[in-house]
């Protein structure tokens, strides 16, 4: 394949992921880019970008630069640098908080405010992996993607959850592409669950425990000297 062939073949997309502070942002665009993912906060300053190249069937290649800005930058001078010329935004919130989920109606006017062109919207509601402890109804939701025509996933940074097939699936409907089962299949991340080892005093405790609760049988001598049991 010639260079000509090669470059009308590479597709290039930028996406934006924004939000409030600790709603899984840059673990998101880890867990996508390199399967990482770290539970130490360290807060984005500014923004920090990141890039990944996919390939798709029938030898189409996409490099997608990723742009994670801060959550403290919803009000910063540079938000018309980080949205200009974009394909894609990811509007992120944690759903173990309504502030993070309120705060998305700020985020989207100020979008829409510097980069008024057509551009592809949606959110990530983040931390599926903790539903039992789920704060935002999922009819405010529901209500909030249909009043502004978004579309919306439940992914997990930390188990990955989601995470690619939900990356994925936005840039191939961006670029037309149908994603074929094959792709599909690739695309679905494994559940990893964390085991954490017994602690010896807990186990000495259990021990401790079936010893007081179970009976021994001591034998008994008969008249002929015979053990019974």
């Amino acid at each position: 394949m010639s260079d000509s062939e090669e470059e009308a073949n590479e597709k290039q997309l930028k996406v934006v992921l924004m939000g409030e502070q600790m709603v899984g942002k840059t673990n998101l665009i880890k867990k996508f880019c390199f399967e990482e993912f770290s539970r130490i906060y360290v807060p984005t300053i500014g923004a920090d970008f990141y890039v990944k190249r996919l390939s798709f069937l029938g030898n189409k290649e996409v490099t997608v630069r990723l742009t994670d800005v801060s959550g403290l930058e919803l009000n910063g001078h540079m938000m018309a640098t980080y949205l200009f010329q974009v394909n894609i935004i990811i509007l992120v919130y944690d759903i173990t908080s309504h502030p993070s989920f309120d705060s998305l109606e700020n985020w989207l006017s100020k979008i829409k405010s510097i980069s008024p062109e057509e551009m592809v919207i949606t959110t990530f509601g983040n931390k599926c992996d903790i539903e039992h402890k789920r704060a935002v109804r999922l009819d405010r939701t529901n209500h909030f993607v249909h009043e502004n025509k978004l579309s919306n996933y439940f992914v997990s940074a930390k188990t990955g959850e989601n995470v690619n097939s939900s990356f994925i699936e936005i840039i191939a409907k961006y670029l037309g592409m149908p994603l074929s089962s094959q792709e599909k299949d690739k695309q679905l991340s494994v559940l990893k669950v964390e085991l954490i080892p017994k602690t010896p005093i807990v186990e000495k405790q259990v021990a401790h425990r079936n010893k007081k609760q179970t009976k021994v049988k001591q034998p008994i001598k008969s008249k002929d000297s015979c053990l019974m049991q």
